[in-house]
């Protein structure tokens, strides 16, 4: 199958001498394994292992020392797939870290085993990076190289001109490519094995597969929850109401599970890289904790999978959410959302050192909740997504949708 370069790469080359540990995380068939075998043709003299193989998680888990002298001895690199199998992995890893020179690096699909039991014992000793399905700009990459290249000259000159630097000239023959692409990965996804299948048949069936593997494999095996259907009914409810203040009540009704267990089984589900809760903005910041987030998923192909519904973006009534979720697919970085009492509300605040906000709409429009948060916050940038056209006012940028990426400051 053909090989596709990720993103990721550039970031683990900047560390691959650091002293620390290099732990890839993400959801299953996000492409690590793929990368691992890519990492391991790259490096120089290194040793791809995965803990799939029952014999080598068995010599890990009985005897660190053999391990090391079958596994470690003699090479440079050592690349431990699927970490995540292994109990106590962490306090053995500790131990070759402590006592051998070669430098290793692991994966895990489960972020829970990864950072709570897994990595417990390497305070200090790990640099964690996250693996997610192909970003827009990945599978853009994939898809047409000459796009692509355009794409990124775009961005720059967006980017130039939201801050008043410079002009603005896109032709609308390159924003229609775009965008036609664009559309495709919002129905689909950016699962590298959906990315590179040949129908839309296929890609159906590969992201069934997908998620019945998730099923099985992460919480039947991993996370040792043996009632699958509980997570997969929960799952379609959190799918229908994706980019909605989550209803604990209504969702306890349609599941049968308690509050208690609902908010056990979304923490499982946040920390598996299914979905994500996206907390409220405030000033005062316990209220952002106290007040019920939205929820939105890491891939629109999954939760279009679970909902059975693959039809085209221009005739889906749930249109404006599978664009809020491209946007925060994305955007991969701290978001918020704001709503008051009078149900005034942006879709996503961003806030560091200044506040940007941004909100995803089908075409260009300038609400009284977009009014009501510049007269109340003055963020830096008021952006409004949108399919239709580049344009600012003297309040508002509307920025093309498929131009959402470096405005959000991946």
């Amino acid at each position: 199958m053909e090989y596709v370069r990720r993103d990721l790469e550039d970031e683990i080359e900047k560390y691959i001498d650091a002293p620390e540990i290099l732990a890839v995380v993400g959801p299953r068939q996000a492409g690590k394994t793929t990368l691992f075998k890519k990492l391991d043709e790259n490096l120089d003299n290194s040793n791809y292992v995965t803990f799939e193989d029952r014999d080598v998680l068995g010599v890990f888990e009985e005897d660190e020392k053999e391990f090391a002298e079958l596994y470690m001895e003699n090479y440079n690199y050592l690349l431990i797939d699927e970490f995540q199998y292994a109990e106590k992995g962490g306090k053995k890893l500790k131990y070759l870290y402590d006592e051998y020179d070669t430098k290793m690096l692991i994966t895990g699909s489960s972020a829970i085993d990864m950072t709570i039991e897994g990595l417990k014992h390497l305070t200090g000793r790990v640099l964690k990076f996250q693996l997610r399905p192909f970003s827009f700009r990945e599978f853009l990459r994939y898809r047409n190289e000459k796009l692509h290249g355009l794409f990124q000259e775009k961005e720059e000159k967006i980017e130039a001109w939201i801050r008043d630097e410079g002009d603005l000239s896109i032709t609308d023959t390159t924003l229609e490519k775009i965008e036609e692409l664009r559309k495709e990965y919002t129905i689909y996804g950016g699962y590298p094995r959906v990315v590179l299948a040949d129908s839309e048949e296929e890609k159906q069936k590969v992201l069934e597969n997908i998620t019945e593997t998730y099923l099985i494999r992460e919480i039947g095996e991993v996370m040792d929850i043996e009632d699958d259907r509980e997570m997969e009914d929960l799952m379609k409810v959190l799918a229908l109401q994706m980019g909605e203040k989550t209803k604990y009540n209504s969702i306890s009704q349609k599941t049968g599970l308690n509050h208690n267990k609902l908010k056990e089984r979304l923490n499982i589900l946040e920390h598996t890289f299914v979905l994500k809760q996206v907390r409220p903005f405030y000033t005062n910041k316990q209220k952002e904790i106290t007040k019920q987030p939205k929820i939105y998923f890491h891939d629109n192909g999954f939760r279009n999978t679970l909902i059975n519904n693959f039809n085209s973006l221009e005739i889906r009534n749930d249109q404006g959410e599978l664009n809020e979720n491209f946007f925060f697919t994305q955007a991969r970085t701290q978001l918020k959302y704001w709503r008051t009492k009078s149900r005034a509300e942006v879709d996503f605040v961003k806030e560091d050192s200044e506040i940007n906000a941004y909100e995803i709409k089908t075409r260009p429009k300038t609400t009284k909740s977009i009014r009501s948060f510049q007269d109340k916050y003055n963020p830096e940038n008021m952006i409004v997504m949108n399919q239709e056209k580049l344009e600012k006012t003297e309040t508002e940028k509307y920025i093309s949708l498929i131009f959402s990426q470096k405005t959000s400051q991946i």
